[in-house]
């Protein structure tokens, strides 16, 4: 298409031609249903067959263990800056935050509210211009999180820093998830909002280990339980059902480009 202009932003992003068209289709008939995929009952048999494909197409491309959830949620990667402390942390308990730029420090502070933040590696010295490799590490955390790539000071994390075995490591990976190939058993929880890499504004992907899920707090809302989304797959309530619906193509598309790996030659070319 001659007219296309490639839009270079953070996000939201540049989508796949052969995912905009499918998605333009299927606006108007999901699946030759003749109802829009928009209009369909999130509890429909139509859309669940949707929701279970992205959710096999997301497991195959990272290779997920059985023993993690995939969830669909909503609010943006900003809304897990307090959602993750908000479950996994109680009174008394320490979290270290890793701090690479301005949206680790945006997570950082959303922890405070719910118990203590130890900041184990910073780079702010030098206005984040590079990534901390001198660690100090609490002695009970209980998770370590990090934000995986740095859009307003471009840095990345070339490979993971070896938290303490006992303190899950947690993952905002917005900029860059299935950009590379993801060893997701290294890590509890892995976040993303999914406008930069992986569809449309609207959509949070959340990967989470079982026992995090279990072990989460039940003192606060339910809609901000992990333990809601993932014993509904997604679906407490009405989820944000065309963003997924894209998500599943674009997890299609990374899979026709020879998965992760393909992906991660062509951006290395």
């Amino acid at each position: 298409m001659s007219e296309r202009i490639f839009n270079f932003s953070a996000g939201p992003a540049v989508m796949p031609e052969s995912v905009l068209k499918e998605a333009q289709e299927a606006l108007w008939s999901l699946d030759g249903t003749g109802i829009g995929v928009m209009e369909h009952s999130h509890r429909g048999k139509a859309f669940t067959a949707v929701l279970d494909q992205t959710v096999d197409a997301c497991r195959r491309l990272a290779g997920i263990p059985e023993n993690y959830k995939v969830l669909f949620l909503q609010g943006g990667a900003s809304t897990q800056f307090f959602s993750i402390p908000m479950n996994l942390l109680q009174a008394g308990d320490t979290a270290d935050y890793l701090l690479t730029g301005s949206w680790s420090q945006k997570a950082a502070s959303e922890a405070r509210q719910y118990g203590n933040v130890h900041i184990a590696g910073t780079s702010e010295d030098r206005n984040f211009c590079y990534i901390p490799t001198d660690l100090n590490w609490s002695s009970k955390s209980r998770y370590t999180h990090i934000t995986s790539n740095n859009t307003i000071f471009g840095t990345q994390w070339a490979s993971l820093p070896d938290v303490p075995e006992d303190s899950p490591l947690i993952c905002d990976a917005s900029s860059d998830i299935f950009s590379r190939p993801i060893d997701v058993k290294r890590y509890g929880l892995i976040y993303a909002g999914a406008q930069k890499n992986l569809g449309p504004s609207g959509v949070t992907l959340v990967i989470i280990r079982d026992d995090l899920v279990s072990d989460a707090a039940l003192d606060i809302p339910v809609m901000l339980q992990y333990r809601t989304h993932a014993e509904n797959d997604s679906c407490y309530n009405t989820p944000p059902t065309f963003g997924i619906y894209v998500m599943g193509r674009v997890f299609h598309w990374i899979e026709t480009q020879g998965g992760l790996k393909g992906i991660a030659q062509q951006n290395e070319e």
